[in-house]
């Protein structure tokens, strides 16, 4: 026994040391290379597990706090009025006025958490700056009609929202109602807007649309004799932008 163990520590120094004075006698050397490469590819692809987990939630842009803010882009967005006209010295003709402005403001926040409990900043719009095709009637709404030289601010402040999703995806449409607190000239009224926006590419991008009846607000439609007549109900559009800044 005590020989053969003899025997076989003398064929492993002799194995030994051939791997150092005489490699090219060691038929298994050029496979170690093979088992120190193999581990490799795995080694490297580990790091890549944690990106396919992090793009579901990559649905919004989102702040070192975890929160995400936006703000109305004033050169991509726009307010409008329209409202029905009646030319009596035309033949009663009958057309559409159309007032448009990109003086605006407004804000919003969220958790990605939680999407749908939006914190809604408040909502302006300088309506004495709203052109339309006619300085004429432009003028007449500042200083006559809507007053708007001297109330030049129109308000708006979200108070609740009907029909947000949960779970809002990137890229996909968004439809709901968005109700507030509208303020034009002195008075203040509760004001449902139809609401459709997609977020693409770091933007908040879409549109909110009301009618609402000028008399509520205290305004007079225009009405000038023999000239002029204009219906009672005005249709708001918003067209807007939200970016994170």
């Amino acid at each position: 026994m005590r020989n053969q163990i003899i025997s076989l520590s003398f064929i492993l120094i002799l194995a030994l040391g051939a791997c150092t004075t005489a490699p090219t006698l060691a038929p298994t050397a050029p496979s170690l290379p093979t088992s120190t490469v193999a581990p490799a590819p795995t080694a490297t692809a580990l790091p890549a597990e944690p990106t396919a987990t992090a793009q579901p939630e990559a649905q919004m842009p989102v702040t070192s706090t975890g929160v995400v803010e936006l703000v109305l882009i004033p050169e991509e967005s726009s307010a409008q009025y329209s409202v029905e006209e009646t030319f009596l010295n035309e033949n009663n003709r009958l057309a559409t006025a159309v007032g448009v402005t990109n003086q605006l403001s407004g804000s919003l926040r969220f958790d990605p958490a939680n999407p749908a409990q939006i914190e809604f900043g408040e909502f302006t719009v300088d309506i004495s700056t709203l052109a339309t095709d006619s300085s004429r009637r432009d003028n007449a709404i500042r200083t006559r009609w809507l007053e708007s030289a001297t109330f030049p601010l129109a308000k708006f402040t979200v108070t609740s929202l009907s029909g947000f999703p949960e779970a809002p995806q990137e890229g996909q449409p968004l439809t709901f109602q968005m109700t507030g607190d509208l303020t034009v000239r002195e008075a203040t009224l509760p004001v449902t807007w139809d609401v459709t926006a997609t977020y693409q590419d770091g933007k908040l991008i879409g549109q909110a649309t009301t009618f609402i009846m000028m008399a509520d607000w205290g305004v007079t439609p225009p009405n000038i004799a023999g000239v002029l007549i204009v219906k009672d109900g005005v249709t708001l559009t918003l067209d807007f932008t939200f970016a994170q800044q």
